[in-house]
């Protein structure tokens, strides 16, 4: 009886129990019923009469006649709490269209039903990105607790697939949404906001398919809970559902603030609590003789203004004019509010001053009842006059939240389900909760918000933490298989119990959760939330231990957030290096070390990056971890490039890439993965170090090996690294064009903002090289302007430096020249040395462009290039310097000085005579010759 409506059942007969001396009749569960929420259930029983919402039931059954047309309408109930924002919407569902919960009922309606989809808030839910919507997706695809992660993942596609083959490519998004993604997330690289963008469209999508189906009627309760995330994706439906035939929902507080007033198809009902007669309407059901026991809630209810106290009238005479009187009195002091109005029959039952012999009396004059002021002072007289027992175990199931589950009652008490069993039937028989059945065990709901908060509030501080910290202890146990799962639910607890090295544990994954959800508003206010905690942990190595895997969290959402060059990066590098100086030369240390080698990169500035690197480096010798190794000198090499130092980057790049082909395949540094970057990484100093048939071949074995890989960020960094920059090394536009091209593509489809802004200045200097020059400087301009505001990135110099050598093509050789010598300070200030070369060769060129006569100027920066690249053994910069050098030895009558020079490094060069420069530099030595 107790599970009628919510479950279905085929009867197996009588049936021999042990202990049990007569057959009993036992039942199958079949399948899920029709039934769902607290008044479905509290229905059956027979609820309160419905009374006074005549016009709101014709304004809603007039919206859901437009939906059914194809006029997508949303209606929004504003209303206190308790005036019955939930009980309109439960009456309107149960007349409107035969609705049912149809993806729940294990069959799909026919096209006269609606199916019906719910989305519940609770009052901590802003603290948790799309808590409404993750509990309505498990609801529409028949996700239960017990299905294991590769049920759940097969639940969501086949529904799926058999919406509509169309929206398979929505499955990434739901998959991360609901944490079911297998391996590397997919999406973890993409640009944060183009990954919620796309989850909120995946989500319409779904909605408008299924609409096409059948009608929707989409109800989401108590918007001014609802988290920023399912704000958003409200936001988005309300503005596609106009030609749909969907039907949505929604009800708040009048606090609760939106921007939907405007929409055409907008409408809100202002609930307002019940007039005079409806009032006595509904009381006279309530002190009738056939009344029920009072069933479930309605709504919500904050307090209220009372009226008159009527202290002086009549004496108890039964159903005569005294309870008539007694009507009149609770009409003014509950001001028309239904739960108010339940409530305060209630007390009256309890309190013995209302009787039920036959007929309901008044046991005593109106005089000496005492009736509270407001609900929460009378929700609080009823817990007063709870057993000890009853009102410690309403206490405990305040603090564990709005449902409870028995298995968790019974750790959290300690007690056994007999035990359990009279207390909880006591609470229901007092209104208080209310039994929701379900396939894994009864589960019970707080009859109205106001109850639990009443509830939870009469505990003290102290009281309070020590449950907080018994459910998190219980949960552990009960939920030890799938602890993440939980893992908001005990960061909730822990934060609020005794144990802050757990609140920061578990908030750690949560926070890693809501990452994958790309909820990273969520994610952060969870960190300063278990970072706040920390000082009740005693000062050691634990509390440090604590502080740092919530930094690392925090650092890997600070990245993905602002970037790899942010100043917060930097702060909390810093940090980490810190806590690990207090632990000592461990792995945290060197996790904070490496942290900022690489923050030194993404900026450009190799001399400040040396410093914490080489100290991880001679760390990691010391413990003589190949993997901790391969990981610095990846790091290593990166800042060896940048400095100019070629051999040496070569030489770290070709120590990991040894490490990952014969040792570790399956290296990675964060999303990069070891086997693809490292040949696209060897193809730039190579190609610099005039290698250029081995450049060639690094830069096509990464290219292939990114394919192969099928993983889409690295696909786009070994295009922007081996089909980029590269490739403008060598001056390959036809081939830049090509491979930035599909590196745009594949990054807005990723949303890799960085591969993005790269991609197109890269397919910028193509155009110009091309002759199309004021389209290249659009895009390349472009291209820059996304590289600074993502704070910079390596090689953002030599990118300036071609910008600035078009623009002096085009005549703006004034700015072009300004440019070179800011990237030339820059150099100088951060020692990136490696471009130096090329960038005075340039401003050389660029010299000339402004003053054909500058010849000393333009020499003196051709001599001082030629001075750096051999320096570094840059034979490729060097050659291009020297064709540079020579073509002004030639015009100021100096060949036979150009002639040396420029047969010294041709004649060093023993492959790659198809490049551009290495033509140029033959067809100007054979002009000199001759």
């Amino acid at each position: 009886k107790l599970g009628e409506g919510y479950f279905t059942f085929k009867s197996l007969g009588p049936t021999l129990v042990k202990g049990v001396s007569e057959p009993i009749e036992v039942y199958e569960v079949t399948g899920l019923g029709p039934l769902r929420t607290r008044l479905q259930r509290a229905a059956a029983r027979g609820l309160t009469k419905f009374v006074g919402r005549e016009r709101e039931m014709e304004a809603l059954r007039h919206s859901a006649e437009l939906a059914l047309t194809g006029h997508g309408q949303m209606v929004a109930v504003i209303a206190e709490p308790g005036v019955g924002k939930s009980r309109l919407f439960h009456e309107f569902k149960a007349t409107e269209g035969g609705a049912e919960r149809a993806s729940m009922a294990g069959r799909d309606a026919c096209s006269t039903n609606w199916m019906t989809l719910e989305a519940l808030s609770v009052s901590h839910g802003k603290a948790s990105a799309y808590l409404p919507v993750l509990e309505l997706l498990r609801d529409y695809f028949r996700i239960a607790a017990t299905d294991d992660l590769r049920t759940r993942r097969e639940k969501v596609t086949d529904r799926i697939v058999a919406l509509d083959r169309s929206l398979a490519d929505t499955l990434p998004y739901l998959f991360g949404l609901m944490g079911l993604s297998e391996g590397d997330d997919p999406l973890a690289q993409m640009d944060a906001q183009l990954r919620r963008r796309r989850t909120h469209e995946a989500l319409k999508r779904i909605l408008l398919r299924e609409s096409l189906n059948q009608p929707l009627m989409v109800i989401f309760e108590d918007l001014h809970w609802i988290d920023g995330e399912t704000q958003a994706l409200l936001n988005l439906l309300i503005d596609a559902i106009g030609t749909a035939r969907i039907l949505l929902l929604v009800n708040y507080r009048p606090e609760y603030r939106h921007e939907w007033s405007s929409r055409t198809h907008y409408t809100q009902l202002r609930l307002d609590p019940l007039g005079r007669e409806s009032a006595k309407e509904m009381l006279d059901a309530l002190l009738s003789t056939s009344a029920a026991p009072l069933s479930k809630p309605f709504a919500r209810l904050d307090t209220l203004p009372l009226a008159r106290s009527f202290a002086g009238e009549g004496s108890a005479s039964g159903m005569g004019a005294d309870l008539t009187a007694l009507k009149r009195l609770i009409i003014e002091r509950t001001e028309g509010n239904p739960f108010f109005m339940e409530e305060t029959v209630q007390v009256l039952l309890d309190d013995g001053a209302l009787v039920r012999n036959g007929e309901v009396e008044l046991t005593r004059p109106l005089r000496d009842l005492k009736i509270p002021l407001t609900v929460q002072a009378m929700l609080s007289a009823r817990f007063d006059r709870l057993p000890p027992p009853e009102k410690e175990l309403l206490q405990i199931l305040a603090v564990i939240g709005k449902e409870h589950a028995l298995e968790l009652i019974q750790a959290v008490t300690g007690k056994r389900e007999e035990q359990l069993e009279p207390l909880l039937m006591n609470l229901q028989l007092g209104e208080f909760i209310y039994e929701q059945p379900r396939i894994a065990g009864p589960e019970y709901t707080f009859k109205h918000a106001l109850t639990q908060e009443v509830a939870y509030k009469s505990l003290l501080a102290e009281g309070r933490r020590m449950i907080h910290e018994q459910i998190g202890r219980s949960m552990e146990q009960l939920y030890s298989q799938q602890l993440e799962d939980h893992s908001s639910e005990l960061t909730y607890h822990y934060l609020r119990g005794i144990d802050a090295a757990k609140a920061a544990h578990y908030a750690r994954l949560a926070a890693q959760l809501a990452v994958s959800r790309a909820a990273y508003a969520e994610a952060t206010s969870i960190i300063e939330a278990a970072l706040n905690v920390l000082d009740r942990i005693p000062d050691n190595d634990e509390r440090i231990r604590s502080e740092l895997a919530l930094r690392n969290v925090e650092w890997g959402l600070a990245y993905v957030r602002y970037g790899g060059s942010s100043p917060e990066i930097e702060r909390l590098a810093q940090r980490m290096i810190e806590l690990g100086e207090e632990l000592g030369p461990g792995d945290e240390l060197l996790r904070g070390l490496q942290a900022l080698g690489r923050l030194y990169f993404s900026r450009g500035e190799p001399v400040r990056g040396l410093v914490p690197v080489r100290r991880c480096m001679q760390l990691a010798e010391a413990r003589q971890d190949a993997q901790l190794l391969a990981e610095v000198r990846d790091v290593m090499g990166g800042l060896a490039l940048l400095s100019g130092n070629l051999r040496d980057a070569v030489s770290q790049f070709e120590d990991v890439l040894h490490y990952v082909e014969q040792v570790n395949p399956y290296f990675r540094i964060g999303a990069f993965i070891g086997r693809v970057i490292y040949p696209a990484m060897l193809s730039m100093p190579m190609q610099a170090l005039g290698l250029v048939g081995e450049a060639g071949k690094m830069a096509d074995e990464g290219l292939m090996r990114a394919r192969e890989s099928k993983q889409l960020f690295n696909l786009g960094f070994a295009l922007i690294i081996a089909g980029g920059i590269f490739r403008v090394f060598r001056r390959e536009p036809t081939i830049t064009i090509a491979q930035s091209e599909e590196a745009i593509a594949l990054s807005k489809e990723g949303g890799f903002t960085n591969w993005l802004t790269d991609g197109q200045f890269y397919h910028g200097w193509a155009l110009s090289e091309l002759g199309q020059l004021d389209k290249g400087i659009a895009e390349m301009e472009e291209g820059i302007a996304g590289i600074r505001g993502s704070g910079g990135s390596p090689f953002t110099q030599y990118a300036i430096a071609l910008l600035a050598h078009v623009y002096a093509r085009t005549g703006q050789t004034k700015q072009g020249l300004r440019m070179l010598n800011d990237a030339l300070m820059h150099i100088e200030q951060t020692g990136e040395k490696f471009e130096q070369a090329e960038l005075l060769r340039l401003k050389g060129e660029v010299l000339l462009m402004c003053d054909p006569a500058a010849h000393a100027a333009a020499e003196s920066c051709f001599r001082e290039a030629f001075g750096v690249a051999r320096a570094q053994e840059a034979k490729w910069w060097e050659l291009r310097t020297s064709v540079s050098l020579a073509r002004l030895l030639r015009d100021t009558n100096r060949s036979d000085e150009a002639r040396s020079i420029l047969a010294g490094i041709c004649n060093w060069f023993t492959e790659g005579f198809d490049l551009a420069d290495l033509k140029e530099a033959k067809a100007l030595l054979d002009e000199l010759r001759s």
